[in-house]
């Protein structure tokens, strides 16, 4: 099974599983073994500052969305639609593992594009790995990172991720834009798919195809793509962006001079879902295909231009 329709058939049975469900799980104010809420460290494993991430755990048990903030000079957003973190089990199948202080050990995988460093802002920084191991302490709500990903574990207190009190301001409008990139996501899939037979072959209702070797058209059909999400559906949620302002004046202000720096991420995450699709990596692209790859280009900046005019509206 080619790896565009497991992507789409993954996306259509999460969603069904969470039932569209994209609100956050309720605690009920009793000890958790799952993350819930937002946590900050005063310095990451990746070598930048602080930072707070967010997390809305979806209705399956190991799945979230994340939002990350960099607290630098200017904030800076990775959006992650769908982050797992389930138990790392001992090879027997037994026992879940822990750490050198006893705690249970979770496998941490961003999900979305198969690009090695996606979680890295549009400076090429690294906001937080990919794939690593998490040590969760539940009794103190807090985690961090085991070595390799950063060296020391819980002895590297600058490095724990500690709760706090306080979601990000923009958490409410990342799980309601997650959502929809969710139902944008099935809708361009069906649309892909077809896309895809031309390219690579198929059985449809003429037949079957043996598709062609035109790889710079491919490259321009999924463009195509992310230009027509630019321009027909982006544009509907800016009543999201309106729907999700804060009531208090404090609030309502850090969110609107937020919310650029969140859009820039909200478009790369949307853009990467069609990277992965694809099946290419932006490294890859040397000038080989040049009018495919700077189409690519291209709808990546027209999606980041039409997120960016939902702060504007």
């Amino acid at each position: 099974m080619n790896r565009v329709l497991v992507l789409f058939l993954t996306t259509l049975a999460v969603s069904a599983c969470d039932g569209g469900n994209t609100s956050p799980s309720d605690d009920g104010g009793e000890r958790s073994d799952r993350l819930s809420g937002t946590y900050r460290a005063a310095q990451r494993c990746t070598g930048l500052g602080p930072a707070g991430v967010d997390f809305t755990a979806r209705a399956q048990g190991s799945n979230y969305y994340l939002l990350v903030r960099g607290e630098g000079e200017q904030p800076v957003y990775a959006a992650v639609d769908r982050l797992e973190v389930p138990p790392s089990w001992n090879s027997d199948q037994s026992d879940v593992e822990t750490s050198a202080e006893g705690l249970p050990l979770h496998e941490w995988h961003a999900r979305l594009t198969k690009e090695a460093g996606w979680l890295k802002d549009g400076e090429g920084r690294a906001q937080l790995p990919d794939d690593a191991r998490l040590a969760y302490d539940a009794d103190n709500d807090r985690f961090f990172f085991v070595p390799p990903t950063c060296e020391g574990g819980a002895d590297s207190a600058d490095h724990i991720f500690q709760h706090q009190d306080q979601r990000l301001v923009l958490h409410e409008l990342n799980v309601a834009l997650a959502g929809e990139r969710d139902r944008m996501y099935r809708d361009a899939g069906q649309r892909y798919i077809e896309k895809r037979r031309d390219y690579q072959g198929g059985s449809g209702a003429g037949g079957v195809t043996t598709g062609h070797e035109d790889r710079n058209q491919h490259l321009l059909n999924v463009a195509a793509l992310m230009k027509a999400d630019a321009e027909q559906e982006v544009p509907g949620l800016a009543r999201l962006v309106a729907e999700h302002q804060p009531a208090d004046a404090a609030a309502a202000r850090r969110y609107h001079e937020e919310l650029p720096a969140y859009l820039r991420a909200a478009a790369r995450a949307h853009a990467r879902w069609y990277i992965d699709a694809a099946e290419i990596r932006l490294d890859w692209f040397h000038g080989t295909y040049p009018d495919g790859e700077a189409a690519i280009k291209e709808g990546m900046a027209e999606l980041e231009n039409a997120y960016l005019q939902l702060a504007e509206q």
